[in-house]
């Protein structure tokens, strides 16, 4: 008896000690805790299955975390949920290689990449062999170090905000791609009309290869992708164009069909944001046309005042012996004044030309009142007003 109570709790204490071994060995996730649906279990070779890649999946677990590699000691890019789906591309072992989903980003050194001034969401790769790194709000930049793919020197990059210390936020390039766990992907359809052809990309050092052919996502057996893809293809086209020339009215009305259509998908969410551009391009072109028109409104009506000025001016007879002509009136201003009395002359439109005052005495000069006169005189300034004043010494009615 006693000998069997032995050999049992030697037993115990092994299998307590294996379990504290296996215990220690657990990798460590790099992300902080999150409530998702990935196994707490570490994952085991997944066996062989018949899946043709790439194929479409529906998501079927909430909060399911994408990251930036095969594996949980990769750091999470984000979540998806149901009914949410993805195109997987790839797996290994128990992990499905995906195109980054709405709302993934990347990081790309910003010293490679020269901004565009016309165009500060457009830069452009201005070395070769440069890296991509995965995008995380939950890794700073300079921790993020799962590389994504290389670009060449000219490749152009969609630039998210402005730099975040020594990196850009991008949009993930295509060829760009994470990963997420298979548990949780459903098979919906394949996805074999799909031009895609996944760069290999081996991230040990010295051995990162540029990628041979960059992501094509052009579903061409879909009409609505296929109608979408047009729709940007025009718009590209478009641009290209004087900004007087182009025309978007047709784009609009496909893009406004595509949304309105309960079955387009993805198609639909992104004809969305293509409209939003569409009415940015339309914005300027009905700016510019505004600009024109006000130059031209503004143009023909300094014509017109020019044209009037000439036409004034032949008008204006010639003073010859006067110093001024006009329309005799009394002075509202100065009729009070007892010591030298002033007088008005108005031009032919009413507006006041000068004061008047006459040099020698007049009995009553009221007869010339309201009516054209030319003074002989001269003309001097008045620090009383802002009007000329003629001192005339001689007053004659003018002949109509």
């Amino acid at each position: 008896m006693n000998s069997k109570w032995t050999v049992c709790l030697a037993v115990i204490i092994l299998a307590a000690f294996f379990t504290l071994a296996l215990a220690d060995s657990k990798p460590a996730a790099l992300g902080s805790a999150q409530t998702t649906s990935e196994p707490t279990t570490p994952a085991t070779p997944a066996e062989p299955n018949n899946l043709d890649f790439p194929y479409v999946g529906e998501i079927t677990g909430t909060q399911v975390n994408i990251r930036s590699g095969p594996g949980m000691n990769y750091y999470s890019c984000g979540r998806i949920s149901s009914p949410d789906r993805v195109i997987a591309v790839g797996q290994e072992y128990s992990w499905s290689q995906i195109l980054p989903p709405p709302g993934s980003f990347s990081w790309i050194f910003k010293q490679y990449v020269q901004v565009d001034a016309n165009k500060p969401q457009i830069g452009i790769v201005n070395a070769d062999n440069v890296r991509v790194y995965a995008g995380s709000d939950e890794v700073e930049p300079m921790r993020s170090d799962s590389v994504q793919l290389l670009l060449t020197r000219g490749q152009k990059v969609q630039i998210l905000g402005d730099a975040v210390g020594d990196y850009y936020k991008i949009t993930p390039p295509k060829g760009a791609t994470l990963w997420t766990t298979s548990q949780y992907i459903k098979y919906i359809r394949s996805a074999d009309e799909m031009d895609i052809k996944i760069p290999k990309i081996d991230a040990s050092p010295g051995k990162i290869a540029k990628p041979d052919m960059i992501v094509d996502q052009i579903e061409s057996k879909n009409r609505w992708l296929t109608q979408y893809y047009k729709m940007e293809k025009l718009l590209e086209d478009e641009k290209e164009k004087p900004l007087e020339n182009q025309k978007y009215s047709k784009i609009r009305t496909e893009l406004e069909l595509l949304i309105a259509d309960p079955n387009s998908g993805d198609a639909g969410r992104y004809a969305k944001f293509l409209l939003k551009t569409v009415e940015q391009y339309e914005l300027a072109q009905q700016s510019k046309f505004e600009i024109e028109e006000q130059k031209a409104e503004l143009q023909e009506k300094f014509e017109k005042i020019e044209q009037k000025s000439k036409e004034k001016k032949t008008t204006v007879p010639d003073l010859g012996k006067y110093a001024v002509m006009g329309t005799f009136k009394p002075s509202a201003v100065y009729e009070k004044q007892s010591e030298v009395k002033r007088f008005l002359i108005v031009g032919i439109d009413g507006i006041p030309i000068c004061y008047a005052q006459a040099t020698t005495v007049y009995a009553d000069l009221s007869e010339y009142y309201d009516k054209e006169v030319g003074l002989i005189g001269k003309i001097t300034d008045d620090e009383q007003s802002n009007l000329a004043l003629v001192k005339f010494d001689k007053i004659e009615l003018l002949e109509k």
